[in-house]
């Protein structure tokens, strides 16, 4: 019993030493960029040596990949378990946006490291990025645009090159923010604009 104990405790320590650790390099990535992050400043920053970090993540990179590999996840999960509560695809899409925008806004230090990446010129992290990624951009396909055009709601369209094309909307826009964090576009006006372009006429 007790062994068992210690065991779940460990693990429990393990866990948050590694969420100290990530959120440590989202600042890094975000103020630095990864070509000049220092691994130093972040074992620094998460309160530990740097012969943690690397208990951790054999080196830069893979914490790089790790740090994508997260924020993908809780991004995706977020915008995901909203747009699928939806019953209409039209306020699918102004969920989509809504939570998307949100996201940014409520994660912005790792939003930047993000969008750093995505505008960067690591192939490997953009690729990373990308299948991080692709639940949203099925979604976009599946969930909304394919149950829209089924339904009578959306006008033909290529499914598979208008999601692409919404995911390039959402990013080029939940991207720019004001020095406060503030996004300078809403995501009311975001949808309403896919939405014009998407609902048949008449």
């Amino acid at each position: 019993m007790t062994a068992r104990y210690k065991s779940s405790e460990r693990k429990g320590i393990m866990h948050e030493t590694r969420q100290l650790l990530l959120r440590a390099a989202a600042e890094e990535f975000a103020l630095h960029g990864f070509d000049k992050a220092n691994v130093n400043r972040i074992a620094e920053s998460a309160g530990f040596s740097i012969g943690t970090v690397y208990n951790y993540f054999p080196n830069k990179r893979e914490l790089m990949f790790a740090f994508i590999d997260q924020t993908a996840q809780l991004h995706v999960d977020y915008i995901v378990e909203g747009v699928i509560s939806e019953q209409d695809v039209r306020r699918r899409v102004e969920v989509f946006y809504q939570r998307g925008f949100r996201f940014v806004e409520d994660h912005l230090t790792q939003a930047k490291a993000i969008f750093s990446v995505l505008n960067g010129p690591d192939q490997e992290f953009k690729l990373r990025m990308f299948q991080g990624y692709q639940a949203l951009f099925q979604l976009l396909r599946d969930d909304i645009l394919a149950a829209g055009m089924d339904q009578g709601v959306f006008r033909r369209v290529d499914p598979q090159e208008t999601a692409n094309l919404l995911m390039l909307i959402y990013l080029g826009t939940g991207s720019q923010s004001g020095p406060e964090g503030n996004l300078w576009l809403d995501a009311a006006t975001v949808a309403d604009f896919v939405l014009h372009s998407l609902v048949t006429k008449g």
